[in-house]
């Protein structure tokens, strides 16, 4: 080897030297990012030491989750002006991925404490302060309801924004009272605030205010064999004799136990005023 001459070096040993997969270099080379010496008789690769260069840019920009796309740009294109324009970009983009994951956590949080509520709670009853409520009844019984019933496209688009939908079964006052059995399911949620979209999608507002609360869980087709209902009786006999108001259980989660049977656990309402 003559004195200034740059020896290369093979995939391996690059990949050895940079603590980069051979199967990574081989990618970033397949998609224009990188480039080898190609020997024209064996075709094996070899590498200057220059490329390493190209290699921690690389993973600098792809450290930051910049698209592949984007790092060939910066590597290849990227004047003072472009450089700093996309990394302003990248940064905004990264905070507003920060705030949705902060959201996240803040979802299963809340989920977390909801569900500890319910087995502290399971099978006691209270007369408790209850947020305002809203639900999409979207079944009879157990048959799917008209088109009034669908969740609207306006809400769709902005389901993200509002507080988490809910499974909830809705028994009627005179089913409860006595009467035929009538039951809806839908969709439902608790809010801190009311939502004039909701109304707008044809949601249900039960206002806040004192309610009979009970957390109770089954299994099997409770719903349409009445011994949800006749649960929800036997409890809120202990306050009254009379429904005032439809019931509303809130489905807050469901297990399956060692014998593969589902179980279903409510937050049970019942509006007193």
């Amino acid at each position: 080897m003559k004195k200034n001459e740059i020896k290369e070096k093979t995939i391996g040993e690059l990949s050895r030297f940079t603590g980069i997969s051979a199967h990574t270099i081989k990618y970033y080379e397949k998609i224009g990012l990188l480039s080898s010496n190609r020997n024209e008789h064996s075709n094996y690769r070899s590498y200057d030491v220059r490329i390493c260069t190209d290699i921690y840019e690389c993973v600098k920009y792809r450290n930051m989750d910049f698209s592949l796309k984007d790092t060939g740009r910066l590597l290849k294109e990227a004047d003072d002006k472009m450089l700093e324009e996309m990394l302003l970009q990248r940064r905004e983009e990264l905070f507003r991925q920060k705030e949705d994951l902060q959201q996240k956590i803040s979802i299963v949080d809340r989920y977390l404490s909801e569900i500890r509520e319910i087995d502290e709670r399971l099978g006691r009853w209270y007369i408790e302060e209850v947020p305002d409520f809203y639900l999409k009844k979207q079944t009879i019984n157990l048959e799917y309801g008209n088109e009034e019933a669908q969740i609207g496209e306006g809400f769709r688009n902005s389901v993200e924004q509002l507080p988490q939908l809910k499974s909830v079964i809705a028994l009627s006052k005179e089913y409860l009272n006595g009467g035929e059995m009538n039951f809806s399911w839908g969709n439902g949620m608790f809010v801190e605030k009311e939502h004039e979209k909701l109304r707008e999608e044809g949601f249900l507002h039960i206002k806040k205010g004192r309610a009979f609360v009970t957390y109770m869980k089954f299994s099997g087709p409770y719903a349409s064999s009445g011994q949800l209902a006749e649960a929800v009786r036997n409890v809120f006999a202990q306050y009254a004799k009379i429904f005032p108001a439809d019931a509303y259980g809130v489905r807050m989660k469901i297990t399956h136990d060692k014998q593969k049977n589902d179980w279903n656990y409510f937050k049970l309402f019942i509006p007193l005023e």
